[in-house]
C-alpha cells in the first residue's frame, strides 16, 4: 500500500512534466502544468515526512515559495497579454530586439 502512495506523486510529476515539455500553444496551459508539478512535489514531500515521522515545516516553506512562484507567473502572463494581445506562445518571440 505504501508503494502506491509513493508512486502516485511520481506519476503525477511525470505527467506534469510531459504536459509541460510537449508543445502547447497557450502560456496558461504551461503555467497550470508547472503548478501541477509543484503540487505533486509537495504531495511527495508530505508523504515522505509523514512516513518518517519528521516535522513538516520545510514543506510549509516550500508551499509558500510555490504560491509566490504562481502569483509571479500569473503577473507575467497578464503583462504579456496586455503587451502582445494574446497568450499564444507563437505570437511573441523573446529573441527579438
Amino acid at each position: 500500500m505504501t508503494n502506491f502512495f509513493l508512486s502516485l506523486p511520481l506519476f503525477m510529476f511525470l505527467v506534469g512534466t510531459w504536459i509541460y515539455i510537449s508543445k502547447r500553444k497557450h502560456l496558461m496551459n504551461m503555467l497550470i502544468s508547472l503548478e501541477y508539478i509543484v503540487l505533486s512535489t509537495f504531495l511527495l514531500m508530505m508523504l515522505i515526512t509523514f512516513s518518517m515521522g519528521l516535522e513538516t515545516y520545510m514543506s510549509l516553506i516550500f508551499l509558500v515559495a510555490s504560491v509566490c512562484e504562481g502569483s509571479l507567473g500569473v503577473g507575467m502572463m497578464v503583462g504579456m497579454v496586455r503587451s502582445h494581445g494574446s497568450d499564444y506562445i507563437n505570437s511573441f518571440n523573446a529573441l527579438k530586439c
